[in-house]
């Protein structure tokens, strides 16, 4: 039962933050090396300073295992405590993009 727990961690996707600009709005991508062969993006919001802004724009692309998603907001210029919350193929996703934006 253990190897199966740790196998189905291994092979659980990991979406992570790739960039953001404020070009036309305020565009984040996301990308998943690890994942599912269908991908169903049926909500993103993007929590910041406090404030939930949902997307206007959602696109996903899915080519060799790898899922680019593309996130479109209303344009903001202050980024405090910034999350985005997917959700993916049914299940909600959070990535912390004010912590990986301070590890570059």
């Amino acid at each position: 039962m253990a190897i199966l727990c740790l196998v189905m961690l291994s092979a659980s996707a990991e979406i992570r933050y790739q960039s953001i600009n404020n070009i036309k709005g305020t565009n984040i991508v996301l990308i998943d090396r690890k994942a599912p062969s269908s991908v169903e993006v049926t909500d993103a919001v993007l929590s910041n300073n406090g404030e939930i802004y949902p997307a206007k724009q959602i696109r996903c692309d899915l080519e060799d295992g790898v899922a680019t998603y593309k996130l479109k907001f209303k344009r903001l210029t202050v980024f405090k405590d910034c999350k985005v919350i997917l959700t993916v193929n049914g299940k909600k996703v959070t990535v912390d993009i004010q912590r990986e934006m301070e590890r570059r």
